[in-house]
């Protein structure tokens, strides 16, 4: 099954930071919560594998995007390392919502060629992912909100 990636947007990191004890992520809330809005990208980690998408869109080099404080920066994390939420830049948000349709299929392929992948990435499928990840951007953007990453093994 692998490792579950929920990526969902919210106001402030304290809001984001509740998600960790929702029962399964962002869009499974306690009774009486609204689900927030999320596009789930099972195994698509935020660290490495988002850090070469953003190195792909902006053309800046990974070291500079791993580098940054709010790079996949934990906000709660379960003691086993199983569960938690983490931080994904504003700058890989604006990159993302700015991004054509064929800017998203352009960065598809060779994003699917890196050894993350082990070559069984379709670029198609990882475009339509994209197109989903782009869309909640521009939702968290159009609302002066950040996008998180929930994380589960």
């Amino acid at each position: 099954m692998g490792v579950l990636y929920d990526y969902f947007r919210a106001a402030t990191d304290d809001e984001a930071a509740d998600v960790f004890d929702w029962p399964a992520g962002p869009t499974c809330p306690p009774p009486g919560v609204e689900p927030k809005d999320s596009a789930e990208l099972t195994n698509i980690d935020p660290y490495v594998m988002m850090g070469t998408l953003e190195a792909l869109l902006t053309g800046s080099r990974y070291e500079d995007i791993t580098a940054r404080p709010r790079h996949s920066a934990p906000l709660r994390f379960s003691e086993d390392g199983g569960q938690g939420v983490l931080t994904v830049t504003d700058e890989f948000t604006s990159a993302l919502a700015a991004a054509t349709d064929d800017r998203i299929r352009a960065v598809a392929q060779p994003w699917s060629e890196t050894q993350e992948f082990w070559g069984h990435a379709d670029p198609a499928d990882l475009a339509e992912l994209l197109h989903d990840l782009r869309d909640l951007a521009v939702r968290a953007t159009r609302h002066r909100h950040h996008l998180y990453c929930w994380m589960s093994l």
